[in-house]
């Protein structure tokens, strides 16, 4: 087994634990926001839908920019920047709600600034991983997500105890996860940016212009990730699952909490706590088997799995059912997100690798507030657990284009010591 060198693992240390403290801030932003509108303001599906395409797609320009600065500059100090401005929106809210300010359009101002800072620094934060990890990427890849969902866990806990901490007191922890979280990212080592652009053929290798516009550069890297094709088979089809899958989580579940099981904020965090676990439970089961040869396998063959656990919950089961639904729910979406991760990064040139994964994170992100924005539509004409309906549909063919149409179900992972895993 493949052994990262003591300075590499101390770099790890230092990665990880500012990973978690980004995602426990970013997970008590997301639950607030969402019961904020769902069991605060009491909005209808379709303003909540509206609101999270608002604070979800303006971010979305931001993300092929983050891909850019990702790939030129210090990714440690972008880091650093970013966590230092992020402990201001959460202070702003808290603020509004002390004045008694709180309304639709704050919340939605303050989400979005979170939003736009997340999409600037995410491709710099997967970079980063890739030079810290070395040989051993499958593994970096897993073990920060598993961390990530233990942290998204607590954020979410703690988000969901508003009643019992206090609105403000919570926006006041996520504030200062955010600052702590830059502290830890001084132990990073300073990234070397990328000063030249190459063609964006995947099959050639050789420099173009030094030091480009930054519109060039996205559009090469647009190109690049367009004539790849299995770049763009993974960015497609996960953007297709986010859509109804994501979307049905950030619209659909909490109407279905509210108004199927008559619960509150406490009872939407615990879910999302149990989701979360089962993403923790496939993220460090994965460690025990990577690196893995065929990604690919796992991640089509999981997408069938996936329409088991939306039926179960279409059919308005007990609670008991609902809390083991969420729990695979959240597995089945570790290990797809995982692997579809792992594939993007193991294919992509290091030149391009920061856009690429802009690319790929700007289709999650996306497809989420466009998802939502439908969904909270069909939540208002056909009712909250119709809206689990097309995710169904999306995840069965979803499998059936990986598994006919593209070389995602015959891709080999280049890692040295990779195993069979399906």
């Amino acid at each position: 087994m493949l052994k990262l060198p003591a300075n590499n693992e101390l770099q790890m240390t230092w990665y990880n634990t500012s990973h978690a403290l980004w995602m426990a801030g970013f997970s008590i932003q997301q639950l607030l926001v969402t019961w904020i509108l769902v069991g605060i303001l009491a909005q209808s599906p379709e303003t909540v839908g509206l609101a999270q395409l608002l604070i979800g797609v303006p971010a979305l320009i931001f993300m092929l920019w983050g891909g850019v600065i990702g790939d030129r500059v210090d990714g440690r100090r972008l880091l650093i920047q970013s966590h230092l401005l992020s402990i201001i929106p959460p202070l702003v809210l808290a603020l509004a709600v002390y004045l008694d300010q709180l309304g639709v359009w704050i919340l939605i101002l303050t989400a979005l600034v979170a939003n736009l800072l997340n999409s600037a620094s995410n491709p710099a934060r997967n970079t980063i991983l890739n030079i810290v990890a070395g040989a051993r990427l499958q593994w970096a890849i897993s073990l920060s997500t598993g961390i990530g969902a233990i942290a998204t866990i607590i954020g979410t806990r703690v988000a969901g105890s508003i009643d019992q901490i206090g609105l403000i007191e919570v926006l006041l922890l996520q504030s200062a996860c955010f600052g702590v979280g830059a502290i830890f990212l001084i132990g990073l080592q300073a990234s070397a940016p990328t000063t030249q652009t190459p063609s964006p053929n995947p099959e050639a290798s050789s420099p173009a212009v030094v030091q480009p516009s930054t519109y060039s550069i996205i559009r090469a890297g647009l190109i690049y990730t367009w004539r790849f094709k299995l770049a763009r088979d993974l960015v497609g089809l996960n953007f297709f699952s986010s859509f109804f899958n994501a979307g049905a989580w950030m619209v659909a579940i909490p109407f279905i909490i509210s108004r199927i099981y008559a619960g509150d904020a406490l009872l939407l965090a615990n879910i999302t706590v149990v989701f979360y676990f089962g993403s923790l439970i496939a993220n460090f089961g994965l460690l025990k088997f990577m690196p893995l040869s065929r990604p690919g396998q796992v991640y089509l063959i999981l997408q069938l799995s996936r329409v088991l656990v939306l039926y179960l919950i279409w059919y308005e089961p007990s609670m008991t059912w609902l809390w083991i639904a969420a729990a695979f729910w959240g597995f089945n979406m570790g290990v797809t997100n995982t692997m579809s991760r792992v594939m993007i990064q193991e294919i992509a040139e290091p030149a391009f690798r920061a856009r690429l994964m802009s690319v790929f994170t700007l289709g999650l992100m996306s497809a989420t507030p466009m998802g939502s924005l439908v969904l909270g539509i069909v939540i208002g004409q056909f009712g909250e657990l119709n809206a689990l309906i097309p995710g169904m549909l999306a995840s069965i063919m979803i499998f059936y284009y990986g598994y006919k149409r593209s070389d995602i179900w015959q891709y080999r992972s280049p890692v040295p010591a990779a195993r069979d895993a399906a």
